[in-house]
């Protein structure tokens, strides 16, 4: 489909939500990144004051923190700002959930099949686990002991986003998400589409599901829309600065965490002070 063509389809999916709930009942999920900052900006075309949820992960670039703040101060978008405060009031960061829980490493699925082998309560779910691993992750295997899990991500945006929707009485989210970005993703939208109402927990609309990241890419340029600094300093994403999802497959002599020594030495040093170790048993170069 060409570029247009995708927009018309794009507001017809998040029209669609819209009808479905109420605009006082949908909420966009923003990052502050490229994809859903298009989002945003074909959203706001047809919503001016849609509420944005941003969870400010205490792990996040100093560039995508300055342009929330110029998103809410100049932009005039509604956005809410949660932080990872869990159920019990009690105030979560990166460091705390490593240390409680381990390091996201590798890719969400193997993070969560190591967890789940660790600590699986019976023998059976921990020799199932084993087994697991060996079918699907056999090169991870050296790293099953060491302190990896895939719950940095609840803890820091998602649980604490969720909540504050329910506070606020929201009924669907709005993703921008691209079914290209993992193989979870693409799994999803081929098995249930980009709007997901009435099936599971979380009512969703994903409406940039079929849009490519080149698509992106010219929707940017063709609309002006602007995005942080740091997409313009080399960076491909605005993730959270420290995460190791999909480290492992990057340069080993030009990954995120050595690009990070050059652009935010500040954020670096306190990196190698409290990670580098962790890093050394995960075999990745920093």
């Amino acid at each position: 489909m060409p570029l247009e063509a995708k927009i018309i389809q794009t507001k017809f999916l998040i029209k669609q939500a819209v009808i479905t709930f109420g605009e006082d009942h949908c909420y966009i999920s923003y990052s502050g990144g490229k994809d859903s900052t298009v989002l945003s900006h074909i959203t706001k075309q047809l919503y001016p004051n849609i509420l944005h949820l941003f969870a400010n992960t205490t792990n996040e670039y100093p560039e995508t923190l300055k342009h929330i703040q110029w998103e809410i101060m100049e932009n005039h978008t509604n956005i809410t700002i949660v932080y990872p405060i869990d159920s019990k009031g009690e105030m979560w960061n990166f460091k705390k959930v490593v240390e409680r829980y381990g390091y996201p490493m590798f890719s969400k699925r193997v993070s969560n099949a190591i967890r789940t082998y660790q600590h699986a309560k019976t023998p059976r779910t921990k020799q199932n686990s084993i087994d697991y691993i060996e079918c699907n992750f056999k090169k991870y295997q050296k790293y099953m002991e060491l302190h990896i899990s895939d719950k940095c991500c609840d803890k820091l945006k998602k649980e604490p986003l969720r909540r504050k929707a329910k506070e606020l009485g929201m009924q669907c989210v709005i993703l921008g998400i691209l079914a290209s970005e993992s193989y979870q993703r693409e799994k999803a939208w081929l098995e249930y589409g980009c709007n997901v109402f009435y099936k599971f927990k979380d009512n969703q609309c994903k409406p940039l599901s079929f849009w490519t990241d080149e698509d992106i890419n010219d929707y940017i340029k063709k609309y002006n829309v602007k995005i942080p600094d740091l997409y313009h300093m080399g960076y491909k994403r605005n993730g959270c600065m420290f995460c190791g999802f999909g480290v492992h497959l990057e340069n080993p002599e030009s990954n995120r965490f050595q690009k990070l020594k050059e652009t935010h030495p500040k954020q670096y040093a306190y990196f190698i002070e409290n990670f580098a170790d962790m890093m050394l048993q995960f075999d990745v170069v920093v």
